[in-house]
């Protein structure tokens, strides 16, 4: 449990120190917030409406922005054969660095996506049922997009396969992310519902990306 801890710690202070931090995925969130409306246009009917899915999905965006950088300089580096060298499971330590890579960079997620809500003309509630919804959502969209970094562990411009492989992956999170933020807007009552399918995307990617990023990684060892 100590080394486990240590190994947290380890990885969330590395995420939080190296490539901007929070701040590199943050600014992604933004500008994809506040570019999405010259492209709507101005009526605040079409905002409110389009506003859950535009967050949802700047959301996804970010995770996507910042996946290349989890596995990225391990494999580069040799850490990734140090940690397949450790005695601990390569599917643990998976977990423990994207858990790490989460909270020490996409802890602005949810704050995010209450603001760009209110942005969007969303009540309060409805906001913070959207930014509740995207808190859920970023452990499964993080863990997805650290998988395919785990593919892409090693490769250059790996952005664009992680891209290619983590989207398809996330899009049901971010039907479900999104989909709780639209019916507290409309008060259809299955915004309940929603948050229940998000947070069980979370926990599948849970039980699935680390071991999914270990074999990745095993493979490219071997």
């Amino acid at each position: 449990m100590t080394a486990a801890l240590a190994l947290f710690a380890r990885e969330a202070r590395l995420a939080w120190a190296g490539g901007g931090g929070p701040a590199g995925p943050a600014a992604f969130n933004l500008a994809a917030l506040a570019l999405a409306p010259l492209a709507i246009g101005p009526d605040a009917a079409t905002l409110v409406k389009a506003g859950p899915g535009i967050v949802a999905f700047a959301a996804l965006l970010a995770t996507l922005q910042s996946a290349e950088r989890l596995f990225g300089e391990d494999a580069s580096d040799g850490t990734l054969e140090l940690y397949a060298l450790s005695g601990r499971g390569l599917a643990l330590t998976c977990l423990i660095k994207a858990l790490a890579f989460t909270a020490a960079v996409f802890w602005p997620v949810p704050v995010l996506a209450f603001l760009g809500g209110l942005a969007y003309g969303l009540d309060a509630g409805s906001a913070a049922v959207l930014g509740f919804a995207l808190l859920l959502a970023a452990p499964g969209l993080s863990l997805i997009a650290a998988f395919a970094g785990a593919l892409a562990a090693g490769l250059k411009r790996a952005g664009l396969l992680i891209a290619l492989i983590a989207a398809p992956l996330q899009v049901p999170l971010l039907i479900f992310a999104s989909a709780a933020g639209r019916a507290a807007v409309e008060g259809t009552g299955l915004a309940g519902a929603n948050l229940m399918m998000t947070a069980a995307g979370s926990l599948a990617a849970l039980a699935l990306a680390p071991a999914g990023a270990a074999a990745a990684l095993r493979a490219r060892l071997e």
